[in-house]
């Protein structure tokens, strides 16, 4: 007798996650057929693959095979926990704060797409945390930074988790809210100046990162390592200790390093916060108060920055003055202020530049082409498949997974999965180049070192008396 209830939830949860049923069977490591098998209640997966579909599917190995959803919302939810449906409406707000009543299209769909991903997750309650933190620093005129991948979720970005924002390049007016995306150049920093209808000069952005890139770590227990300058860094911790009151918060200190470790336990997950004072953030602060202009307010997307960046006058300059991106800048012809986070990407990775990308660069492949992030491969399959009129992203999403995690580089890619990337024509070099990949980087963090270290080169260009006392 056929089980039509466990093929009916499938096919919806399968639905809900925009995956076609070849693509869940990609994920799952079975074919498209014998998912129509198991929708159409004729067979069911394996023990095994239960676990996988549980992955992929964001419920529980209980919750499918029960065939229907466990209540998202515990009655004993404490704290901060039970307010996740106001922090959500927080996220709207903000951005129709930023984008107007009527935003965009595709804006819309991005929130909406991270919030049926994250709204059975505590995500929201961690963002909400960090841009609490972020919110305080800049009370005290401190300095603050979140290091890894927040920066590909658009909700953190709102929030203020954050100041990458993962768009495509976008103007914006902050005037009248105009949007216009434009997809001349891969980075909102190369947007040329506009001065829109209203008469009011409008805003760049965007930096065109996928939430996929964020999406392994938003159904499993995750962490934070938060960078701050030590005199905020007291301050952090009564933040988090005041913001988890009425929840279960542990903390592991190692006071001679002036480190911290906080995790929260929910209903649903937990979480670790460590907190790291920095004394480099004390340098950027003496830098601050020397010239009188906080970071906050350099326009570093210009000409003469990425120049200096161009010809390698990036002494003082944190991740940028070692001698390998200095060779690498050698080799690179820098366009752009998306060649420039490309390099910092290539330079981060590991099986990335050497005996790869710079290989293909050599042949006369662009910089802006190769292999320097994850979000890359996840963007360029992506990108042939729309050509060919397949819009979900499950397979896209399976092989940068496997590309970040070093799959094929111990295992080879194999000629079946050859043959589908030429199907929806794949370079051959793109090929070639997953499966030298031991491990790549994300590009929210690459953009975030760049802005920095874009943001120090203006200092470095304007303030040269004061930049070379502090930072060199």
């Amino acid at each position: 007798m056929r089980d039509y209830s466990f093929g009916n939830f499938l096919h919806e949860l399968r639905s809900r996650r925009g995956l076609t049923q070849y693509q869940l069977g990609a994920l799952v490591g079975v074919s498209d057929k014998a998912v129509s098998k198991w929708e159409n209640g004729s067979s069911k997966p394996q023990s095994n693959i239960l676990y996988k579909l549980s992955d992929v599917l964001g419920v529980s190995v209980d919750e499918l095979l029960t065939c229907k959803y466990h209540s998202s919302e515990k009655k004993d939810t404490k704290g901060v926990f039970a307010m996740k449906k106001q922090l959500w409406n927080k996220s709207f707000d903000a951005m129709r704060e930023r984008y107007g009543n009527s935003a965009h299209l595709e804006i819309m769909n991005r929130l909406l797409t991270e919030h049926a991903e994250m709204q059975n997750t505590d995500m929201i309650v961690y963002f909400n945390l960090l841009s609490v933190l972020a919110s305080e620093a800049r009370k005290q005129g401190e300095h603050i930074r979140v290091r890894g991948g927040t920066g590909a979720s658009f909700v953190a970005y709102l929030l203020g988790a954050t100041e990458i924002n993962p768009l495509k390049p976008h103007y914006c007016c902050p005037e009248c809210g105009t949007v216009i995306f434009d997809d001349s150049v891969d980075d909102g920093w190369d947007l040329p100046k506009k001065i829109c209808s209203c008469g009011k000069e409008i805003q760049i952005d965007g930096h065109n990162i996928p939430f996929e890139t964020y999406r392994h770590v938003v159904h499993r227990n995750t962490s934070f390592d938060v960078s701050m300058s030590p005199n905020i860094w007291r301050i952090a911790n009564s933040v988090i200790k005041e913001y988890f009151k009425d929840c279960e918060l542990t903390a592991t200190e190692r006071e001679e390093n002036r480190i911290i470790t906080y995790t929260v336990t929910s209903d649903k997950s937990a979480c670790a916060f460590t907190f790291l004072a920095d004394t480099e953030f004390e340098q950027y602060q003496a830098l601050e108060r020397a010239t009188g202009t906080a970071f906050e307010r350099v326009n570093f997307s210009q000409n003469e920055v990425l120049n200096e960046f161009r010809l390698g006058n990036t002494d003082g300059i944190p991740k940028f003055c070692t001698d390998f991106y200095k060779d690498m800048a050698e080799e690179v012809s820098l366009g752009s202020f998306y060649d420039l986070i490309q390099i910092s990407g290539l330079s981060h990775g590991t099986g990335v530049w050497i005996n790869n990308a710079k290989e293909l660069v050599n042949q006369g492949i662009p910089v802006s082409n190769v292999i320097a992030y994850r979000d890359d491969v996840f963007n360029h399959i992506e990108k042939h498949m729309l050509r060919k009129g397949m819009s979900n992203t499950g397979y896209a999403y399976k092989i940068m997974e496997d590309t970040r995690r070093g799959v094929y580089f111990r295992g080879g890619v194999s000629e079946e999965m050859k043959k589908q990337l030429k199907d929806i024509e794949i370079e051959d070099w793109f090929v070639d180049s997953i499966g030298k990949i031991q491990y790549l980087f994300p590009k929210a963090h690459g953009v975030t070192y760049v802005k920095l270290a874009a943001t120090l080169m203006w200092y470095k260009i304007h303030y040269p008396k004061e930049f070379a006392e502090i930072m060199l």
